[in-house]
């Protein structure tokens, strides 16, 4: 507060035409204070070039970095052993930034390693209204533990209805799973498919068309060499190559959290399962 007063002062006394040595003696003897014709030349410039308020500004940084614990280091690891979520999701849920996790996970050998350059698919973007409107089913293009994937999620909540290890991918075999997931949750209106023969390939009579008709389902076939249609459930398809480990590889397992504990940036971080039953 001395220090606004001197301050004050010192413009004050150049108002009424004092020159800068003039000042430090006045000042000096006002105040006991010893100030150089440096420090008031500095301060005249101040005033004349911004808007100073005649106060000091803090020194503290606007950003503040925290001191990352033994015990958050040790935290983070576990989230990513238990989970194999990367650096943006362990951020999310300890509140952390990606950074200081990134580099933790570095250190500790825990990053994924870096994948072939691709070019980048551009995905139709897209999302119904409403849960149960429609659902999007797909197989995986290879075999986990000799098995082929089935899976099927709702459109406009990412929710995973089902996810089903198959032998082989028929008509027969997907209606069938259908036919039980509409028992636990209801039929939806429209259901999303590529152009697989398990799906009726173009035809509108096939069995699985004639099946879908019977109970007033609505059948949206994906455009012709245009895969990235179904691209949410392309991207599930990642996510079960990258995570499905630290499930044990047990598919209801990761469902489970995927559905209930895994949030998403498109659904404004929140998870499946807030959305599909909201």
């Amino acid at each position: 507060m001395k220090k606004f007063e001197i301050r004050k002062e010192f413009f004050k006394l150049k108002s009424k035409g004092h020159t800068n040595n003039q000042c430090r003696k006045i000042l000096r003897a006002q105040f006991n204070y010893e100030v150089n014709i440096r420090t008031l030349r500095r301060w005249t410039s101040k005033l004349d070039n911004e808007d100073w308020d005649l106060t000091d500004k803090s020194r503290k940084p606007k950003t503040v970095y925290y001191k990352i614990t033994d015990e958050i280091k040790e935290k983070i690891v576990q989230v990513r052993n238990k989970t194999g979520w990367g650096e943006n999701r362990i951020s999310d849920e300890l509140g952390i930034g990606h950074t200081s996790i990134n580099k933790i996970l570095r250190l500790n050998k825990l990053t994924n390693p870096p994948e072939r350059k691709k070019k980048r698919v551009k995905y139709v973007r897209f999302a119904r209204e409403h849960p149960n409107t429609m659902w999007q089913i797909d197989h995986s293009d290879q075999k986990v533990k000799d098995k082929w994937l089935i899976s099927i999620i709702d459109d406009h909540s990412r929710f995973s209805i089902g996810l089903v290890a198959v032998n082989s991918v028929t008509t027969e075999v997907v209606t069938k799973i259908l036919d039980d997931l509409i028992k636990n949750y209801g039929k939806p209106k429209q259901i999303l498919s590529d152009n697989g023969s398990a799906y009726g390939s173009k035809s509108i009579h096939s069995r699985f068309d004639r099946w879908r008709r019977r109970r007033g389902i609505q059948h949206i076939r994906s455009s012709v060499h245009s895969p990235t249609t179904c691209g949410k459930i392309e991207r599930l398809f990642q996510t079960i190559k990258k995570e499905l480990s630290f499930s044990n590889s047990n598919l209801e397992l990761f469902r489970r959290r995927y559905n209930y504990f895994r949030k998403h940036t498109s659904l404004e971080k929140r998870t499946p399962s807030e959305v599909y039953f909201a």
